[in-house]
């Protein structure tokens, strides 16, 4: 029974040294890497030429942090511009003369995110087009709309998305 627990405890003081061994490897593959960074840090081999090397790391940190701050300004009025930019389209294409075929008359819906833009419209007869540009505020104009354009402004206003960007 005693030899059965000797060999027991010798076989774990064996694994427990080999455990101990791995850890003592892997901990000297650690600092064999940061020493190799050290010297990759103090290049010509004196603590200067580390000081140096950590003023300049300092510094790019430095600029990256004011690009940054440019590019996030940049950023805010890109956004603003974007919202106001078309971003809704609305088309009806219909015929305004019984005379004239093909539905060839239409009213386009040209808006931004807030339903802001324009809508235009060209009638299409026989002796010839005429073209009509009203303006659209919040979705609704000053001026007396007409069935088809006011279907236009719904329709690009109906649409999802859009521009509208939050952080």
């Amino acid at each position: 029974m005693e030899t059965e627990t000797t060999t027991l405890l010798a076989g774990a003081a064996v694994a427990l040294g080999a455990l101990g061994l791995l850890l003592a490897l892997l901990a000297l593959r650690r600092a064999g890497a940061a020493k190799r960074a050290l010297g990759e840090l103090m290049s010509e081999g004196d603590a200067a030429s580390g000081g140096r090397q950590m003023a300049k790391a300092l510094a790019g940190v430095a600029d990256h942090a004011a690009r940054l701050v440019v590019s996030e300004g940049r950023l805010t009025e890109l956004e603003a511009a974007a919202n106001r930019a078309v971003s809704r389209v609305g088309h009806v294409q219909f015929q305004a003369y019984d005379d004239a075929g093909a539905g060839q008359s239409s009213s386009l819906a040209l808006l931004d995110d807030g339903g802001s833009g324009v809508v235009i419209t060209t009638l299409h007869a026989r002796v010839g087009t005429r073209i009509y540009i009203k303006r659209v505020m919040n979705g609704t104009s000053e001026t007396t709309l007409g069935e088809e354009e006011r279907a236009a402004i719904e329709a690009a206003i109906a649409q999802p998305g859009g521009t509208r960007r939050t952080r």
